[in-house]
């Protein structure tokens, strides 16, 4: 979410910018700038992605656009659920999977230490593919101003060769916008798609790093058999302040009926 509204702080940044110099936004549009860079940028952010599943790219993406991650103190009542009701839900979180996969080991009879050995090492296999992404995107933002400057120079080839058949001053600076456009669209694909993006996925797993501690310790605390209070003081030492969970006695009395 956050990343949709800062492309919309940007979008609205540059229509007053236009508006501010009397420039219709259509002026920056360009059919072979555009293409040159896009198609270009594509071409090697294909031929240089990863050794990792692209679903998971995908996934994440849908994840956060589509499902957005719950707080950390909705976790924690997720979290607090799993533990008093024993009953899983639909995994659309690497902490959720966990969770999951935490109860599947339960059931078939793990130990403690192999529970959290296990778990922690799927999360830290996660991450490293996360992080990997997170590098390729950033790594590719190098592109998209290379392939700027390319369509820049078929720009001024065009304008060399209109200035020697003659065209007039008009056309002269007509030419040479149309040819900034391609650096201007590479600058934008940049520091605005590319680059953010990358950022954004780092910065992402290591909030989640958090949220998946507390789905380990959910599933120890399950091993455990802990009490409700039990149970919820572990999580609340993830919360702090207003966040902190408040004991729901109709759930600790049921809790302890069954």
């Amino acid at each position: 979410m956050k990343y949709v509204i800062g492309l919309f702080i940007s979008t609205v940044g540059f229509y007053l910018a236009s508006k501010h110099l009397n420039q219709d936004i259509r002026e920056y549009w360009d059919f072979v700038a555009f293409f040159v860079v896009v198609l270009g940028t594509f071409s090697v952010m294909f031929i240089t992605f990863p050794a990792v599943p692209a679903s998971i790219l995908l996934r994440r993406f849908s994840q956060k656009f589509f499902f957005p991650s719950h707080t950390l103190k909705k976790h924690a009542e997720v979290c607090l659920a799993y533990i008093t009701e024993r009953k899983t839900q639909k995994s659309h979180s690497i902490e959720l999977k966990l969770l999951n996969d935490g109860m599947e080991l339960l059931s078939l009879g793990f130990s403690k230490e192999k529970i959290i050995e296990l778990l922690s090492q799927r999360f830290e296999v996660y991450t490293t593919k996360i992080n990997t992404l997170s590098a390729w995107l950033k790594r590719g933002s190098k592109y998209p101003p290379a392939f700027g400057l390319a369509g820049t120079v078929l720009g001024l080839i065009h304008l060399m060769r209109g200035i020697s058949a003659g065209i007039d001053t008009k056309e002269t600076g007509i030419r040479m916008a149309v040819a900034l456009v391609a650096t201007f669209y590479g600058l934008l694909i940049s520091n605005l798609v590319l680059n953010p993006l990358g950022e954004w996925l780092q910065e992402d797993i290591k909030r989640d790093q958090l949220k998946a501690e507390m789905s380990i310790n959910s599933v120890i605390l399950m091993l455990e058999r802990a009490s409700y209070v039990e149970a919820q003081e572990g999580l609340n030492s993830y919360l702090t302040g207003s966040e902190k969970l408040k004991i729901n006695f109709q759930d600790m009395m049921a809790q302890e009926v069954a």
